[in-house]
């Protein structure tokens, strides 16, 4: 056979793409709803396997937001009643400080208490040294116990989170947080405890007082009617006894007659 040319290879591409097999068209028809429906379901299940977080309902920022709050209440008040008097009369009294105090006071009180000056430099300065090595201690230490923290912080949200899918996000991740939600949780169920207690308490003594009420009633009832049986039979009894008395003159007086 001999090969196309160039000419003849054009030629047989731009006819192959205008006149494609029937079954090519077919095909293409077939699989498009397939691969829509595909993309749908994956859009699905992606948008199912990540919901959305929930907003946290207590967290640290209330510290901070309060501490804020405090400093900016401060401040307004001291700058709109305090700082001009502070500025007017600051000079005048850090000069009548100055003047009352003594040029070395350590010197002053050393000689009435009968002590060295160097010895309380000493003293002070070891106290300083003291409380250096305590803070450096303490920072130390709350490195170390802020990794376990946060380690625990994170199982224990992860175990909430697992438990509860739909509420993913409601604890941040730190140990503060955690403990202000666990603290939240905690007066939220004894306040909903106080409160279910006393109207069961309430419900409990509006129930007691009807019964006794209703005792009460029932049995006032059943000793009026006691009663009402009691007179008449005794009404009765007294009409008989006068019957039977004067039944019993008359005859006595026949018999005289």
């Amino acid at each position: 056979l001999k090969p196309f040319g160039a000419d003849e290879s054009v030629w047989v591409a731009a006819s192959w793409c205008q006149f494609r097999p029937p079954f090519l068209e077919i095909m293409r028809a077939m699989l498009l709803p397939v691969v829509l429906l595909a993309a749908g379901v994956a859009g699905q299940e992606a948008g199912a396997e990540a919901p959305k977080a929930k907003k946290p309902i207590v967290t640290s920022d209330i510290i901070h937001g309060t501490g804020e709050l405090i400093y900016d209440l401060y401040d307004a008040v001291y700058t709109k009643f305090f700082a001009h008097h502070v500025e007017k009369h600051s000079e005048t009294v850090r000069k009548a400080v100055n003047d009352a105090m003594p040029q070395d006071p350590i010197t002053e009180v050393c000689a009435k208490v009968g002590c060295e000056k160097q010895q309380v430099l000493k003293h002070l300065d070891s106290a300083s040294d003291l409380l250096k090595t305590a803070k450096t201690t303490v920072e130390e230490s709350a490195t170390l116990l802020h990794e376990p923290l946060t380690q625990g912080t994170h199982k224990v949200v992860d175990t909430f989170e697992t438990a509860l899918p739909s509420h993913r996000g409601l604890i941040p991740r730190t140990p503060l947080n955690l403990l202000l939600f666990c603290l939240w949780i905690v007066f939220v169920v004894y306040v909903t405890l106080k409160v279910s207690l006393f109207f069961f308490r309430l419900g409990l003594s509006v129930f007691i007082f009807s019964l006794k009420l209703a005792c009460c009633c029932g049995c006032c009832g059943l000793c009026f009617r006691k009663r009402g049986a009691a007179a008449a039979s005794k009404t009765a009894t007294g009409k008989k006894a006068n019957g039977k008395t004067a039944t019993n003159g008359k005859a006595e007086n026949k018999k005289g007659k």
